[in-house]
């Protein structure tokens, strides 16, 4: 797990596989108002479904965390398979009662 720093706020890949079909990753990063959790699938070239590209996210706006904060929540989500992440900091959110965004986002590159 390589944690990047990116103009002060952090960035860290929890998982990254790349095989023949596609690259995988999943990554937890902060901005100025908000921590993100997100699954990621971008197909490579000659598959079909390639040029669709797949995203599974937890938006948490940092004015909604309670005593919750980056690290907290990173060593909260490397304790579980990646099978289990997203639902995991789903629950935590849910049990502490903090207001969070989750959606699947699909979208069609163009090559």
């Amino acid at each position: 797990m390589e944690q990047l720093e990116l103009f002060d706020y952090r960035k860290d890949y929890l998982f990254e596989k790349d095989n023949e079909v596609a690259h995988y990753y999943d990554i937890l990063k902060e901005s100025k108002d908000t921590i993100s959790y997100s699954e990621h699938i971008d197909p490579k070239k000659k598959f079909s479904i390639c040029g669709l590209d797949y995203e599974e996210y937890v938006d948490i706006k940092k004015s909604e965390l309670k005593d919750l904060d980056y690290d907290k929540i990173y060593n909260f989500l490397v304790k579980f398979d990646k099978e289990n992440r997203l639902e995991r900091i789903k629950q935590l959110l849910k049990f502490r009662d903090i207001k969070f965004e989750a959606d699947v986002f699909t979208w069609c590159s163009d090559y």
